[in-house]
């Protein structure tokens, strides 16, 4: 983030005390709002917004797909889990005493425990394989639950520090605007009625960054029982229904110098 200093400073009050002998923005109906500066103040901001918002997908989109892959076998694996269960479920664990006296061929004059024993171990064969998958699917399922979570930690993680750092750079661009607003009220000759022209102009955070820190807060980072879940959360490319304009915008419905076809400072 580059620093704000005493020459950057100076060049926007100059900018100011320009546009003010120049009457910009003009309170004359139909006349654009803002001033030129305010348009390439608002360019920069946008700019990098963008940048930021790039850095942050192609730091979060590997995640995003292992996270996909992840929530499709989560189900597959708790659905096979389930299978094998119910195929423990019908075989008890101990045999009776029938069972355990049943005898096979060529064993007529074998003794009973030695018959018994034959028997118990054919079944422990028969379900010994059942358990060790059942203990292998749930072990395999908990590491899933695991990675998904923490999968799901690092992406917020990742998104609240690019909107904390859009926070700072709207913060900075506002320190600007600040400072230039300041000096361009006091040159203007209707400086005390071009507040409304000024704000228009103002550049706004982006609805992403107010959904990266607002989260999910009833989802502690549960995992998908049901279905696979759906890949990266979608960014908005309309204006959103909120108090937040969209990226690009600049606002109230007033016609600016970008609206009416003029060059900004950046074309």
């Amino acid at each position: 983030m580059p620093p704000y200093g005493w020459i950057a400073r100076l060049g926007d009050w100059w900018q100011a005390r320009a546009d003010g002998r120049a009457a910009l923005p003009s309170t004359e109906p139909g006349r654009p709002a803002g001033t030129p500066t305010l348009e390439e103040y608002h360019q920069d901001f946008l700019a990098r917004v963008h940048r930021e918002r790039l850095r942050l997908d192609l730091e979060i989109a590997p995640m995003h797909q292992s996270r996909a892959a992840l929530g499709a076998r989560i189900p597959e694996t708790e659905q096979a889990l389930e299978r094998v269960r119910a195929q423990l479920d019908a075989i008890p664990v101990l045999l009776d005493a029938d069972q355990l006296a049943v005898r096979r061929g060529g064993e007529t004059d074998t003794p009973d425990d030695v018959v018994a024993a034959r028997r118990a171990r054919e079944h422990e064969a028969t379900r010994r394989p059942l358990v060790d998958e059942a203990a292998r699917l749930h072990a395999q399922l908990t590491q899933m639950r695991v990675e998904y979570a923490r999968l799901r930690s690092s992406i917020r993680a990742s998104e609240l520090v690019g909107a904390t750092r859009v926070r700072r750079l709207h913060a900075q661009v506002m320190r600007r605007v600040s400072a230039y607003e300041r000096h361009l009220v006091r040159r203007h000759p209707a400086g005390d009625r071009i507040g409304p022209a000024l704000a228009a102009q103002h550049p706004v955070v982006p609805g992403w960054v107010a959904a990266a820190e607002t989260g999910d807060p009833g989802d502690p980072g549960t995992v998908p029982t049901t279905g696979p879940t759906t890949g990266p959360t979608a960014v908005p490319t309309g204006p959103p229904t909120g108090p937040d304009p969209a990226p690009g915008t600049t606002g109230p419905s007033t016609p600016t110098f970008r609206d009416l076809g003029a060059p900004t400072p950046q074309e």
